[in-house]
């Protein structure tokens, strides 16, 4: 049986090294060791994190999972409101310490997926809407802790062997999606750097990298468009990403040769 270690295991099950370690602290998933006394994982621990991922989708804290695992019934499981509950208290009292310390934590306990589509945009989202002068600060220490984060993951990350990525925008309705898209791209074992300002029209010669993304929330213009076909020309490593990048492809439906990253 092929045996694995903690970050070929991580990645052939689509989580961190982090989140294994994490789940491990929570007896979640437990290593086999050999007769040297080395830790390894194999094909059936997969259906566990499996198991895992599943019940973390529903919103259900680490530390109620294990006696779901066991078959153990349970009264109540938190959902996602009470932790974007917790997340957003913090925001509003400007207990920074406090917030950074729950999304660091989140971020090692939850896949990538899980803490950004169902934790964090969700939360945002319901921010946005209130456009109140306190609101805007309890967005503002949120969007702070989470650059913050993402900056750690992105530094960590370039520590490892791997692909290298650069993020640009192009346009930009919301400067976090670049900041969480990183965490998700560093996660998947890329090595990232983020431009974190609006470059109308970059100029991609100097950027060696494995691939670019360029983020655009707004279609691209026709100066745009022209300059974006001759990076392909060129064998730029181009991919768009963003809110606009499907509209703007099917203006380009009639070339084969675009390749795209959805949001």
């Amino acid at each position: 049986m092929a045996r694995f270690n903690i970050d070929v295991f991580a990645s052939q099950c689509g989580v961190t090294p982090a989140n294994i370690r994490s789940w491990q602290r929570y007896g979640l998933i437990k290593p086999h060791v050999d007769e040297r006394g080395h830790r390894f994982f194999d094909i059936d621990h997969c259906s566990r994190v499996n198991d895992i991922v599943g019940w973390l989708e529903k919103g259900v804290p680490l530390s109620n999972i294990l006696a779901l695992l066991n078959g153990e019934a349970m009264r109540r499981t938190s959902g996602w409101f009470a932790i974007q509950d917790i997340v957003l208290s913090h925001c509003r009292e400007q207990q920074h310490a406090k917030l950074r310390g729950l999304i660091w934590r989140y971020g090692r306990e939850l896949p990538p997926a899980i803490f950004i589509d169902e934790m964090i945009r969700p939360l945002r989202l319901w921010m946005n809407a209130d456009s109140s002068s306190g609101m805007a600060m309890s967005k503002a220490a949120l969007d702070s802790a989470l650059i913050e984060y993402a900056t750690f993951v992105l530094a960590s990350g370039r520590k490892r062997h791997g692909s290298s990525m650069y993020i640009i925008a192009m346009s930009l309705n919301d400067s976090i999606d670049i900041w969480l898209e990183s965490i998700r791209y560093a996660s998947d074992g890329f090595r990232v750097e983020v431009l974190p300002h609006v470059i109308a029209m970059p100029e991609l010669d100097k950027i060696k990298a494995d691939h670019i993304v360029i983020w655009i929330d707004r279609v691209l213009n026709q100066k745009q468009r022209v300059e974006y076909q001759r990076w392909l020309t060129e064998g730029k490593p181009v991919i768009l990403a963003g809110s606009a990048a499907g509209e703007t492809l099917n203006t380009l439906a009639n070339h084969s040769d675009h390749r795209f990253f959805g949001q």
